[in-house]
């Protein structure tokens, strides 16, 4: 039977004897078989789930070493071996003592490494600047992985905008060229209608390198914008019955119907030239993408905000293509480039013209059930006897084209 005198007893007899005697207390102390009344079963089931444990504090501290090895002396190397200190005397005080204590009662031994875990600990938690040192190299770490991708991402929009600009511009300017060559053929020959096709071709192919340069150029002062908005009262009726005017011709060309409904006194408080710009690419992309039906303008306000929905019955949008569908340059169903139907600078310059003004545009769409793009605004500063367009009786009927 393990008795305080038989540790003591056992101490006396090395070179150690009353250092380690002191240790256990001079053999007032007892072991832990002792203070476990000889329960072997689960004594051994202490011992084994102890030193699992220590085994793994050990194993990570083996990695832990290794790769502080591998960096530089830093702030945050010196914060984390702090940290592995502590994590140390943790482990060792915590669970490795414990088989120790099974067969030797060395409480004073234990108290003395518990000291040393006491001070690294305090030492670490009053200045609370390692924390500090290591979050701050994790948040440069995450904000350096974040620049990289926001990095990379501009690199492939540039790429995909350049390679876009050069092919849209290229091929108007191609035209240019061949049809200059073609003129100067029919001049000489006599073929005066020749000449006179080549010199129309001329013309639509510069209008075409013009459109697209006077794009470019609005879209460039844009991400250089520094201005405000310059906001007055803007009658939303006529305004909208303004560009359904501009863009009937495109419609009856194109024998679809584009109409408009809107409170007939709704009035905003806000850029008149901005707002016509995004109804007018709202509007006209609709057009450009609905082969058949046709288009409509609806809006609905209340007394701080209004929507503006352009409805059509073209061909709608995939999820897919409405996540790029605001990107410089894309374009549903126009992967050759058929600049007839435009840059696909529209939606980018509109979105962008709406967030200047306060408001955002978004998308509802599905394959072959043509799509809603609305417009949300606020400054809405006066509905009038007219009420909201929610009422059909009270709403103003603009009809642009049939």
């Amino acid at each position: 039977m393990d008795t305080p005198h038989a540790n003591h007893a056992q101490g006396a007899g090395t070179a150690l004897g009353p250092l380690l005697d002191w240790f256990s207390g001079n053999g007032a102390y007892h072991n832990l078989v002792h203070c476990m009344g000889h329960d072997y079963l689960w004594i051994g089931i202490t011992i084994t789930l102890d030193v699992a444990v220590a085994a793994g504090y050990l194993l990570i501290a083996k990695h832990w070493w290794n790769n502080e090895r591998t960096l530089p002396d830093i702030p945050a190397r010196r914060a984390l071996a702090s940290m592995r200190n502590i994590f140390l005397f943790c482990g060792i005080c915590g669970y490795l003592f414990i088989p120790v204590k099974m067969i030797w009662p060395a409480w004073r031994l234990y108290d003395m490494v518990m000291l040393a875990l006491v001070y690294f600990t305090w030492r670490y938690a009053w200045s609370a600047t390692n924390l500090k040192v290591i979050y701050a190299e994790l948040g440069k770490g995450t904000k350096l992985a974040e620049e990289l991708e926001a990095t990379k991402e501009q690199s492939e929009r540039k790429t995909f905008f350049l390679n876009a600009v050069s092919h849209d511009l290229r091929t108007p300017l191609n035209g240019l060229v061949l049809q200059a060559s073609l003129a100067g053929v029919s001049a000489e020959t006599g073929d005066h209608e020749g000449l006179k096709q080549a010199l129309a071709t001329m013309k639509a192919s510069a209008r075409t390198a013009g459109e697209l340069l006077d794009s470019l150029l609005d879209y460039a002062r844009m991400e250089m914008a520094t201005e405000t908005p310059h906001t007055d009262r803007v009658g939303l009726a006529q305004l909208i019955r303004q560009v359904c005017d501009a863009n009937q011709p495109a419609a009856a060309a194109a024998k679809l119907t584009l109409r408009a409904r809107c409170p007939e006194d709704l009035v905003l408080l806000t850029d008149r030239a901005k707002l016509e710009r995004i109804l007018g690419n709202l509007i006209g992309n609709a057009l450009k993408f609905t082969p058949t039906g046709g288009v409509r303008v609806e809006v609905v306000s209340t007394k701080s905000a209004v929507e503006i929905h352009v409805i059509d019955t073209g061909i709608g949008i995939t999820m897919t293509d409405r996540a790029k569908l605001f990107d410089e340059f894309f374009q549903v169903s126009n992967h050759e480039r058929d600049r007839r139907k435009g840059f696909g600078l529209g939606l980018a310059i509109a979105r962008r013209l709406a967030r200047q003004l306060g408001g955002d545009i978004t998308v509802d769409s599905a394959p072959g059930q043509g799509s809603r793009f609305s417009l949300a605004l606020p400054g809405v500063c006066d509905v009038g006897a007219a009420g909201d367009a929610a009422e059909p009786e009270r709403a103003a009927i603009i009809t642009a084209a049939e």
